[in-house]
C-alpha cells in the first residue's frame, strides 16, 4: 500500500489558520494553531527530521507595507533571533532556526513550551501566592542575568512574555525588540538624570509595553539592565496583585503615569514587597539590581532554583 502523498509545502506563504498538516521548508509539519492575529501566527509543528515538537512563529508582513518598514521589521526579527541564539539557559526559550526568505514574513523555529503565559495564568486565577510568584521571579531574574551577561537588553519583560509550563518550568520568551547595550554606565546615568528632571518631556518613539515600561525608557533614555529590572518589578507586582502597577486608557497616559505618579502599594505582596518596591524605584541609579533581586527572591520562593513553580490544582496546560 502506497503512503499518502504529502501536501505541498507552504514555504513562502502565510502560515494561516487553514494550514494544518502542511509542510514548512520541507521539514516542519503544522499540527495545531496556537495564535493568529494581524501581526503574526504561531503554530505547533513536528520537526520531521529530528522528530520533536517545535513552535513556529511567523511575523506577518502586509503586502502594502512600505519598504522601509518591512526592512525594519525583518531586522528587528533577526536581531531578536540573534539575541536568543547567544543564550544557553534553562530559563530562556531556545531558538533553533530562522527561515527568513518567505515573502510574507520571517519564521522563527523555537522550543515548544507546553503551557500558558503568566498573563493568562493571572487572568484565570487572579493574584498568585507569594511563594509561587517568588519562584517565577527567580526564573525570570536568572534569565535576565543570562541575557545581560551576553550584552543584550530584553526591553519587553512582562507577564505575557513569561511562559509557565504544565510541569512547572518557567521561561522568558519574545526577544523581538531585544537589542545590544550601547550606553556606557556613565552615559546611562547621565541620560537617566536628565530624564528625571521635572518637566522632562516624553522622548522618541518607544517600543515595549507601556504598563511595564521603565521611566527612563519612556523619557527616551537608552535601555540597560536597570530598565529590565523595572520591568521585572512590574511583572512581579502583576503576578501577586493580579494587575499591573500602572495602566491608563492610552499609551501616552500610561507613559506619563509611569514617569510622574507614585508606585501604588502592593497589599498582597507580603515578603515580596521589599523586592517589588526596590525594583520599582524611579531612579535607575537607586533601583535594585537584578542580581540583588535574585538574592532576595530565593529565600521567599517555594523552589529557590526557580526551575518548577507549583500552584494548588495546577494542571498540565495543554489544549
Amino acid at each position: 500500500m502506497e503512503s499518502p502523498i504529502a501536501p505541498p509545502p507552504v514555504w513562502g506563504d502565510r502560515l494561516g489558520v487553514d494550514r494544518r498538516g502542511r509542510l514548512v521548508a520541507d521539514r516542519y509539519r503544522l499540527e495545531r494553531l496556537l495564535f493568529h492575529g494581524p501581526g503574526g501566527t504561531i503554530w505547533i509543528a513536528q520537526d520531521e527530521v529530528l522528530r520533536r515538537r517545535v513552535a513556529l512563529k511567523q511575523i506577518l508582513l502586509s503586502r502594502d507595507l512600505p519598504a522601509a518598514r518591512e526592512r525594519e521589521l525583518r531586522e528587528l526579527t533577526l536581531r531578536g533571533a540573534r539575541a536568543l541564539a547567544l543564550l544557553s539557559s534553562p530559563y530562556v526559550v531556545t531558538i533553533y532556526d530562522i527561515l527568513p526568505s518567505t515573502t510574507t514574513g520571517p519564521v522563527l523555529v523555537m522550543e515548544y513550551v507546553e503551557g500558558s503565559s503568566l498573563a493568562d495564568v493571572v487572568r484565570d486565577r487572579g493574584g498568585l501566592p507569594v511563594g509561587a510568584v517568588a519562584t517565577i521571579g527567580v526564573a525570570v531574574a536568572s534569565a535576565l542575568l543570562a541575557v545581560h551577561e551576553v550584552g543584550v537588553v530584553h526591553r519587553d519583560v512582562k507577564p505575557a512574555n513569561v511562559l509557565v509550563a504544565g510541569d512547572g518550568r518557567v521561561k522568558l520568551t519574545d526577544f523581538g525588540i531585544a537589542r545590544r547595550m550601547r550606553s556606557t554606565s556613565a552615559a546611562f546615568a547621565e541620560e537617566s538624570r536628565r530624564a528625571a528632571e521635572p518637566g522632562h518631556a516624553v522622548g522618541r518613539q518607544v517600543r515595549g509595553s507601556p504598563a511595564y515600561l521603565a521611566p527612563e525608557l519612556a523619557a527616551g533614555v537608552e535601555p540597560g539592565p536597570p530598565t529590565d529590572a523595572w520591568s521585572l518589578g512590574g511583572t512581579l507586582f502583576a503576578a501577586v496583585e493580579g494587575h499591573p502597577p500602572f495602566a491608563s486608557d492610552t499609551a501616552q497616559e500610561t507613559f506619563r503615569s509611569v514617569l510622574n505618579d507614585p508606585v501604588p502599594p502592593a497589599p498582597r505582596a507580603g515578603a515580596l514587597a521589599p523586592v517589588i518596591n526596590g525594583l520599582l524605584v524611579k531612579s535607575p541609579a537607586l533601583r535594585m539590581t537584578v542580581p540583588h533581586a535574585l538574592d532576595q527572591l530565593r529565600p521567599i520562593a517555594d523552589d529557590p532554583t526557580g526551575l518548577a513553580v507549583r500552584l494548588d490544582g495546577w494542571p498540565p496546560l495543554s489544549a
